[in-house]
């Protein structure tokens, strides 16, 4: 009886082995992203590869003719960028619409008109203007950043390998690669008495220096440098000196330090608090100081709850840029700082969200077919791009999954098997992730008009592989080398796996 009972154990323990560990002990698949999170990826790619960057004028984005304040074109595209990049980290496996999303507002980054301002605060002699040669880390740290989470993402490594050239409205160009621009930044910042790096002349703001901070922190992680080695120098002295000491006042930082005077301008704001707060977590040294930083916003903002909950901080209407001068504004940049303080579930980032979507969040029908498959957040018509990018980065940050995603390399997720494509945006796709042996992926109907059968398009599979369609095998696939293709309507919302090396259950 012993020996039979020892069989039959053997033999329930080399049927668990043959299927994979216990589902017990595996963490559940990522819920990936919601109906909101979808509509707001859509209207970015409206704004972006579907409008494409050679368009003139770039329609829908907020153009004041100088590109001298926050309303930008640049931060409109990086605020959008890192909003987009926050979501795609929740598909990592399907990467297709982060590529164009990215790649589209890089091109966008370069090109003259988002940098035509700079001849109104450098003098470039005989030379052609160049964006990244003086100061302008409001500049060239969103440029830089956003090109290193571009590689970081797709596995392109274009801007470090072929670079780019700046081409001056006389036709002159001036070629960069990425770690040329990193590199620049880098010597401004070792030569700095701070450690930060100028936006306008002689002026110093926490808010952008987390964006060329973050620059170094991935370019490191992509190609094993240390220009983040400039990073604590810097996080030493700001943490230290740009604490607001002004009394009777509840900001957390100063907004601006003047280097040639050697002195901070008197001023806070909250919005800017929690921008430099929100995009510093990713590199900060020491993640304390977020928490510290939070800690200080909840007890001594001056809060106001329109309703149970919802929440909003009062600005400082003193301040123009940097979060400040708009109420709606300054609150956008909230949510990101306490999600990544608290978690997703952060009692007062959920009230702020809570309140910025009752008060701003709208559909929009941005394909004139009749149906709202678009969704932002109409802030104010100068910042509502940039205001959208924040909130959906906050949306999709839990924690410390950002500053996760900025410190990990994606060498093995860029070379397991993924859902390489599918019919976007007629077809979304809600989640994508791979744990060996199964790539698993979540599609829907984008486009309510759309009929039909629709192909997806999976790679880098690797020896016999078997495809269940919600639950059930799924025989409407070919194969070619390491691509499947599956054919598939889309009347309803299906869950898919491709089980690589394995038959199915």
């Amino acid at each position: 009886m012993r020996m039979r009972c020892l069989a039959w154990f053997c033999l329930a323990c080399g049927l668990s082995l043959l299927s994979g560990p216990a589902s017990a002990d595996e963490p559940a698949w990522g819920e990936g992203l919601s109906d909101r999170e979808l509509a707001i990826q859509r209207w970015f790619s409206h704004l972006t590869h579907m409008q494409g960057h050679k368009a003139d004028p770039w329609i829908g984005w907020y153009d004041d003719g100088k590109q001298l304040d926050v309303t930008a074109f640049r931060y409109q595209f990086a605020f959008g960028g890192y909003g987009c990049v926050a979501m795609a980290a929740r598909t990592p496996a399907y990467r297709d619409l982060i590529a164009r999303q990215l790649g589209d507002l890089c091109e966008r980054m370069v090109d003259r008109r988002t940098w035509c301002y700079v001849t109104h605060y450098w003098d470039y002699g005989d030379d052609p203007p160049d964006p990244c040669r003086y100061e302008n880390v409001m500049y060239t740290g969103h440029l830089t950043q956003l090109m290193c989470l571009y590689e970081l993402m797709t596995g392109d490594m274009r801007y470090s390998e072929e670079g780019w050239d700046f081409v001056a409205e006389d036709g002159r160009k001036t070629h960069y690669t990425l770690e040329k621009a990193v590199r620049g930044l880098r010597d401004q910042s070792l030569a700095s008495p701070s450690g930060g790096i100028c936006c306008e002349p002689g002026l110093v703001f926490a808010d952008c220096n987390s964006h060329s901070a973050n620059s170094f922190l991935l370019f490191d992680l992509l190609h094993g440098t240390r220009y983040a080695d400039a990073n604590p120098r810097w996080f030493d002295w700001m943490r230290v000196h740009f604490r607001n000491k002004v009394p009777l006042t509840r900001e957390f930082l100063y907004v601006i330090y003047d280097q040639k005077k050697e002195v901070f301008y008197p001023v806070g704001d909250v919005g800017a608090d929690c921008w430099a707060l929100g995009w510093g977590y990713p590199w900060f040294p020491d993640p304390g100081f977020l928490k510290e930083g939070w800690k200080h916003i909840c007890k001594k903002a001056k809060w106001v709850t329109p309703e149970k909950g919802r929440a909003y901080a009062v600005n400082n209407k003193v301040i123009g840029c940097c979060g400040g001068g708009s109420l709606s504004v300054a609150n956008s940049f909230l949510p990101l700082a306490g999600v990544q303080a608290e978690g997703k579930d952060s009692p007062r980032a959920r009230e702020v969200l809570n309140w910025l979507e009752a008060t701003y969040g709208k559909p929009l029908d941005t394909d004139g077919d009749g149906r709202n498959e678009s969704y932002y957040y109409n802030v104010c018509p100068k910042h509502y791009i940039s205001a959208t990018g924040l909130i959906a980065a906050a949306l999709a940050t839990d924690g410390d999954s950002m500053r996760t995603l900025y410190r990990t390399p994606r060498t093995e997720i860029l070379a397991a098997p993924t859902l390489a494509g599918v019919d976007y945006p007629n077809i979304y796709v809600r989640a994508a992730e791979y744990r060996a042996p199964v790539l698993r992926f979540v599609v829907l109907k984008g486009n309510p008009s759309f009929s039909g059968k629709t192909e997806l398009r999976c790679e880098k599979i690797t020896g016999p592989a078997t495809v269940l369609r919600d639950g059930q095998e799924w025989t409407e696939v070919t194969r070619e080398g390491d691509t499947l293709r599956i054919r598939s309507d889309v009347g309803t919302e299906h869950v898919f796996e491709v089980r690589c090396g394995a038959a199915a259950p």
